[in-house]
């Protein structure tokens, strides 16, 4: 007899890249790929207008950025979660009902920010803040279609080419902005960036989209669907107190060059924060709403996917803090060298941010979105108390406020999901070995370069060169030590696929 032949190489090769094309581990470098791709175009529309603009214009966005982001969130709240989690068998119905409701909201927001341009002399030093809102009020009309459409494409289970619309988008934008504002097209760049946005997602969205045939919209089912959503914009709005209480507070007691400077640090951040934290959170939103609309018990892995997710995020904020004092020249430019303290307490709030997600959805799928809201009220509240009794002292200390609040609001939101979906001790020491260990690693090694960096006197550029490759050393070594609930990590993500 003879022995059977192993297959050839490049045949077992190809089958491996085949599986992995259609597991949950192709999906999820799609996602982080494309929220990186994302992040850096906002980063690089960042650095371009701090070094095209002044502290105080670039404040000033910033201040007028803050009004829309909350008009953009209740856009993408609400209806939008509604049409996710619906039946199978009332999609067409639902899909009507859901872009009624969310063109309501949005003719309600373009009055709301209106009525914000008209009472932002009165609070905000100068007339460019309510200028910005007059212009940006209507596009709210355009993102109430485009998250509509957001929402249809996720809910058949389209996540990559969600994604791949995402990268084009947020790339094509981001250089346009950048060339107007290297042709110094000042403030109205990032206007038009804004709409450019919005008509791309629209386009490329129902290239893509194949819609049931929908249903004649119907009073009641709208009316359904708003009342659902109106814990969720109960828990938006204070939610966007607890975020950016700081930038408004800092534009009206100092500036808007000091909410300039808070929110550049801060952008610094999210971009790499949001590269994960979006990722886990519509990941495990869009898995346990499968789950929910199939009639599926869950199995966990909402609780492995996290911890994958958070091996990756936590030591890059970690290693991010230790190095914020040189990243603030190299990236934003000397005038913004002030922001690097900013920086290193932002590192914390958004470690707080990804709990903070995936969290909130598991109770939003759970129906209940009204614990979240009374989270998100509490952390409001206590978030505009200290911000205001610290705005005094400067950005840092508002930046303080912001982070002390999240990491008791992301305890809290973190202590109800469990409870919701109560899952083994063994489960959550696994979720602890996977997150700490790595940011651990990485903070201590980073530390030590830092330290080494500054003993020898090196400029920032070169105390980047040799921190950056030893905290990466750091982080990779010690992924062997958590292998175990990393291969189960990246199984839970090959589950959900399948």
């Amino acid at each position: 007899m003879h022995e059977a032949l192993p297959p050839p190489i490049h045949r077992s090769l190809a089958v491996r890249i085949a599986a992995w094309w259609r597991g949950g581990s192709f999906t999820a470098v799609i996602a982080m790929s494309a929220r990186a791709s994302s992040q850096l175009a906002l980063l690089g529309v960042t650095l371009v207008a701090t070094r095209t603009l002044a502290p105080a214009d670039f404040g000033v966005f910033a201040i007028a950025a803050a009004f829309l982001t909350l008009s953009r969130t209740m856009l993408y709240t609400g209806p939008f979660e509604y049409v996710l989690k619906a039946p199978e068998a009332d999609s067409a119905t639902v899909a009507s009902a859901g872009l009624v409701a969310n063109v309501i909201v949005a003719l309600g927001w373009v009055l709301l920010l209106c009525g914000c341009g008209l009472a932002a002399p009165f609070v905000f030093r100068g007339s460019g803040v309510a200028l910005l809102l007059f212009c940006l009020a209507p596009s709210n009309l355009l993102a109430a279609l485009a998250g509509w459409e957001e929402a249809m494409l996720l809910r058949g289970q389209k996540v990559r080419r969600y994604y791949a619309i995402t990268v084009i988008t947020e790339i094509a934008a981001g250089l346009g902005a950048a060339f107007l504002l290297l042709m110094g097209w000042g403030l109205w760049a990032l206007v038009a960036q804004v709409y450019a946005r919005l008509g791309i997602f629209i386009v490329a969205y129902r290239a893509v989209l194949l819609l049931p045939r929908l249903a004649r919209p119907s009073a009641q089912e709208t009316w359904r669907v708003l009342a659902w959503s109106w814990s969720r914009y109960g828990s938006v709005m204070v939610g966007f107190l607890a975020n950016y209480s700081g930038d408004l507070l800092l534009g009206a007691v100092f500036s808007p060059a000091a909410s300039g400077l808070y929110r550049a640090g801060n952008r610094v951040v999210s971009a790499l924060a949001d590269m994960f934290v979006q990722p886990a959170g519509l990941l495990v939103t869009t898995g346990l709403a499968a789950e929910r609309a199939r009639g599926r018990a869950g199995d966990g892995s909402w609780l492995r996917l996290s911890g994958l997710f958070g091996a990756l995020c936590w030591p890059a904020l970690a290693g991010l803090a230790v190095v914020a004092d040189e990243i603030a020249p190299v990236m934003l430019g000397p005038a913004w060298a002030g922001a690097g303290p900013i920086i290193a307490v932002f590192c914390v709030a958004r470690m707080a941010a990804l709990p903070i997600a995936v969290a909130s959805a598991v109770l939003v799928i759970e129906d209940r979105q009204h614990r979240v809201l009374w989270v998100q009220s509490v952390a409001a509240v206590a978030t505009a108390m200290l911000t205001l009794a610290l705005a005094s002292h400067g950005p840092i200390a508002a930046a303080l406020a912001t982070t002390l609040v999240a990491l008791g609001w992301a305890l809290a939101l973190g202590v109800a999901a469990w409870q919701a979906r109560a899952v083994a001790g063994t489960a959550l020491g696994d979720l602890a070995r996977l997150v700490l260990w790595p940011t651990l690693a990485t903070l201590g090694l980073a530390w030590g370069a830092r330290l080494a960096a500054l003993h020898w006197h090196l400029n920032p550029g070169q105390t980047l060169a040799v921190v950056i490759p030893v905290g990466l050393a750091g982080w990779a070594l010690s992924l062997h030590a958590v292998r175990r609930p990393l291969r189960a990590g990246l199984a839970a993500l090959s589950d959900r696929q399948a």
